[in-house]
């Protein structure tokens, strides 16, 4: 079994995606083509490519509105402008058939890799998560992402201190 990611797109079956969390399947399913057509935000699916339409996992990324150093860790801020630029993880899910199998892991090495060239070409200080629960949060500090002061449930990572390719 091949599996790969790729942008989602009009060959996705979005209808049959079940992670167990409805507002991440409605997400999937009626938001994230919306967003695309936009220019709102990009999702990535992860298929095997034996049965490339169904959707195993998926996150999406987004350009995140200009943060307020103040949500910075003072340590981190000291030498920021008073506004700092980056990006976000807008949503991450695996499909319950799916689930505790690491691809989720797999899924933010990819976005994180994905951030990382976008910075190299236009630049951005941080990748930002607004983790839905305290198990989320955790999820993401694995990877090496920080709370952030103003709420323990926005996490983030320096680009330049991303773990190495």
């Amino acid at each position: 079994m091949a599996l790969s990611i790729a942008a989602l797109s009009a060959a996705h079956q979005v209808t049959n995606f079940d992670c167990g969390t409805e507002a991440l399947n409605v997400w999937v399913r009626d938001i994230a083509p919306q967003h695309i057509k936009k220019n709102i935000s990009r999702t990535y699916v992860l298929a095997d490519d034996a049965a490339p339409e169904r959707i195993i996992g998926f996150y999406a990324l987004a350009i995140r509105a200009m943060t307020p150093k103040g949500d910075i860790p003072p340590a981190l801020a000291r030498r920021l402008p008073r506004d700092v630029p980056g990006y976000t993880l807008g949503r991450l899910a695996i499909d319950k058939a799916w689930q505790g199998r690491g691809l989720g892991a797999d899924l933010m090495v990819d976005a994180m890799a994905r951030v990382r060239l976008a910075a190299e070409q236009v630049g951005g200080y941080a990748f930002f998560v607004d983790a839905k629960d305290a198990d989320a949060a955790a999820f993401y500090t694995h990877f090496g992402f920080q709370r952030c002061p103003s709420d323990p449930f926005t996490l983030f990572i320096p680009i330049a201190h991303f773990p190495p390719v």
